[in-house]
């Protein structure tokens, strides 16, 4: 995704919005969302977010600079295996399946990151 960001940008644009996030502005979001929600399709809620944030937090700030800088192909994240997963032991219906994604990952500097 290559654009002409100061092209796009007119003279009545919030400044705010074009300046990288920060640090205190990541971790307010992800310690206002709900622990019961899922995100996405991957199905980790806030409470996985929350629980493993000490381990993933740098890697989620390097993640969200590449995004600001370009640095970063976003057709991964929106790329996934999608299958049916049967909820009850002899399924019949549609109803009867949740919808899973097996995979939702960008790949940054050789390392992945999973969504």
């Amino acid at each position: 995704m290559l654009f002409d960001l100061p092209s796009l940008i007119t003279a009545n644009v919030n400044l705010g919005l074009v300046v990288p996030f920060s640090k205190e502005e990541i971790n307010s979001i992800v310690n206002i969302m709900p622990l019961d929600k899922a995100p996405g399709p991957d199905g980790f809620n806030g409470m996985f977010l929350k629980k493993c944030w000490p381990l993933i937090k740098e890697d989620f700030y390097a993640l969200c600079q590449d995004f600001y800088d370009c640095n970063i192909n976003l057709e991964s994240i929106n790329n996934s295996y999608i299958t049916l997963v049967p909820k009850v032991p002899t399924p019949e219906t549609v109803n009867d399946f949740r919808p899973i994604s097996l995979l939702n990952c960008s790949i940054v500097d050789g390392h992945y990151f999973t969504f």
